[in-house]
């Protein structure tokens, strides 16, 4: 895995984190059943969530064309095997696959990650 594409799914599975977790306290877990009942805090499993990076992700991720779009949040936040995502897609798996790739080479662009950046004025590499 080249270093670009291990830096795009890092900040893909932080902003997967991040909008998991957006309307809950800090510290809980993403995942409702862990939340049921109270539990000591483990430092040593948190995983921390990097949430300005996580928004800039967004920004970028909400520009990427509807059909990459909606290949990114079914792969991301979709429950089930490969073959049920696909078929939510409405499309063979080979190429929800293309769909998921192509998203994440137009996210690792600098241009691309310029374009998404919305409201400052100056410019915000996204994916390195």
């Amino acid at each position: 895995m080249s270093a670009t594409r291990f830096e795009v799914e890092r900040r893909m599975n932080n902003w997967r984190l991040w909008r998991m977790s957006e309307r809950r306290s800090l510290g809980g877990s993403p995942y409702p059943i862990y939340n049921l009942t109270p539990r000591p805090r483990r430092g040593e499993n948190i995983m921390p969530i990097l949430a300005g990076e996580a928004e800039e992700t967004d920004r970028a991720v909400r520009a990427l064309p509807a059909p990459l779009l909606r290949a990114v949040e079914v792969w991301y936040f979709g429950s089930g095997s490969l073959n049920q995502k696909h078929k939510m897609l409405g499309c063979r798996r080979e190429r929800m696959l293309e769909l998921v790739e192509e998203a994440r080479v137009t996210l690792s662009r600098p241009f691309f990650l310029k374009q998404a950046e919305r409201g400052g004025g100056h410019y915000c590499k996204i994916m390195r």
